[in-house]
């Protein structure tokens, strides 16, 4: 069966994508949702190029096509062996060349209707760029603001799974947006793949809804935002999200239940504050820490830390408030509640 070159990854007749490249590669940036199913390894694809670039390129290329024939036998047997003859996929490598050819010809002699994307992940990566600024201006934002503790992120969460829209950064960034933000058991993407994941979570949306975005810095983490995503975060109207400081103390230990026992993260939150708040504030911190004093501690880092640093960057904003609501407990029961409502006034 003839190999079909695309220049589009949205092939609706496609089952499944499949990025040949390297596990490196992969990690930098992929398609959402393909799967890395490498011609070649990091080693094998480097000592191919050291061979092809000090000593002899037909070296190199019999080495190139062993190891190939090697991995995709070995892809055939683990992946593919039980597929239908009605399976479709779309291969791309960095720029459609050798590497994801040389699948494509095998699978396709199989019976297998391929597709290859042409100019592989190059062509992928420059409708991204080219289109990411146009796509986040597409759509009308609405700016949850709050200090931290007043469940911001759990209400993107609610609000997404009750079927309205909204775009939850530091879920794609795999970060909390703090000191104490970086999930446990979980790295944080690129920035290349950070872009591709916002692209492709605004993709889904309908742009005649609007968008709830919780407030960001311009970094989430080691990530950068967008420049006009964040110019739109910082002048889209907003709705202000309040709640008692003993409330958002419990929710805050309740929420990072998971930070609670690695100490390295708090270690990097005290080293950072002593030298903004001085030593014998921190001091209590750490006392209140190894005495597992969690919503003493929680209440500390509230007045003394998040709190101000809150109001100075709140003062910073140009957004203008359009709505406020003030939970008086931020228990599940109440944070539903809530969303319930937005959800019936937004959509």
């Amino acid at each position: 069966m003839p190999i079909r070159y695309i220049t589009s990854w949205n092939n609706k007749a496609i089952n499944q994508i499949i990025d040949v490249r390297s596990p490196s590669e992969f990690h930098e940036d992929h398609i959402p949702g393909s799967a890395n199913l490498p011609v070649l390894n990091d080693e094998e694809r480097k000592l191919v190029g050291s061979i092809y670039k000090n000593d002899s390129p037909f070296k190199a290329k019999k080495l190139g096509a062993s190891l190939i024939s090697k991995n995709i036998a070995m892809h055939i047997k683990k992946k593919f062996i039980n597929n239908p003859g009605s399976w479709k996929p779309l291969i791309y490598c960095w720029r459609g060349g050798q590497r994801s050819n040389a699948i494509a010809i095998i699978l396709s002699e199989i019976g297998w209707e391929v597709f290859l994307l042409k100019g592989g992940y190059k062509t992928y990566r420059k409708e991204i760029n080219n289109s990411l600024n146009s796509i986040i201006n597409n759509y009308k934002y609405i700016v949850l603001r709050g200090k931290t503790g007043t469940a911001k992120t759990k209400i993107l969460e609610m609000i997404i799974n009750k079927g309205g829209y909204a775009l939850n950064l530091e879920n794609l960034a795999k970060h909390k947006g703090s000191l104490l933000g970086k999930l446990p058991k979980s790295s944080q993407p690129s920035q290349k793949y950070f872009e591709s994941l916002i692209y492709f979570e605004l993709k889904k949306l309908r742009k005649n809804k609007p968008v709830l975005v919780e407030s960001e810095s311009s970094k989430i983490g080691n990530l950068y935002l967008p420049s006009n995503l964040l110019y739109k975060i910082e002048n889209s109207p907003c709705i202000d999200i309040e709640s008692n400081i003993n409330a958002r103390a419990s929710y805050l230990v309740k929420d990072y239940s998971k930070f609670i026992l690695k100490k390295n993260s708090f270690n990097e939150l005290f080293l950072y504050a002593s030298s903004k708040l001085g030593k014998e504030v921190v001091n209590k911190w750490k006392k209140n820490y190894e005495n597992k004093n969690w919503k003493e501690l929680a209440l500390q880092l509230i007045v003394e830390y998040y709190d101000p640093l809150y109001s100075h960057k709140k003062n910073q904003k140009k957004n203008l408030s359009i709505e406020s609501h003030n939970f008086k407990t931020l228990n599940h029961a109440s944070i539903e509640k809530f969303c319930s409502y937005l959800i019936k006034k937004l959509y």
